[in-house]
């Protein structure tokens, strides 16, 4: 059996293409959402086994606008023991700088990270090549 987690991943500024490629801890297996130009945000479903209890996400690469991004990114800094992550979101501000990721436990409380972006352009493998 499987059961369903979902991401969601906005972003304030979205004049060109973004993506954020993540993993849900101990899962590992990994997954995108990829944003097309003027896409300001996007949600994804992703289908993990039944015997897995997600405490934490991984974000492998995060990239907008071909501007600013980050890399090896985990969130929470501290997982709640007996409540597995239900829903998560990686919020991208570029004029801040900075990234909120959110994971929403089974219990229905809450935590919250931010990591600082870094000024320049990564690319995500499944990142789709701009129109010209």
């Amino acid at each position: 059996m499987a059961k369903n987690i979902e991401m969601t991943f906005a972003r304030d500024a979205y004049e060109q293409s973004a993506c954020l490629e993540y993993s849900w801890i101990p899962e590992g297996a990994r997954h995108a959402i990829l944003l097309d130009r003027r896409q300001p945000k996007g949600n994804q479903i992703d289908s993990i086994g039944d015997d897995l209890y997600p405490s934490h996400v991984q974000v492998y690469t995060l990239d907008n606008n071909q501007q600013s991004s980050i890399a090896m990114w985990q969130f929470p800094e501290n997982s709640r023991p007996g409540s597995p992550v239900v829903r998560a979101s990686v919020e991208l501000f570029e004029e801040l700088m900075e990234v909120v990721g959110t994971v929403h436990y089974a219990d229905g409380s809450s935590a919250t990270d931010k990591q600082k972006l870094d000024k320049f352009s990564r690319k995500c493998p499944e990142l789709p090549t701009p129109p010209q």
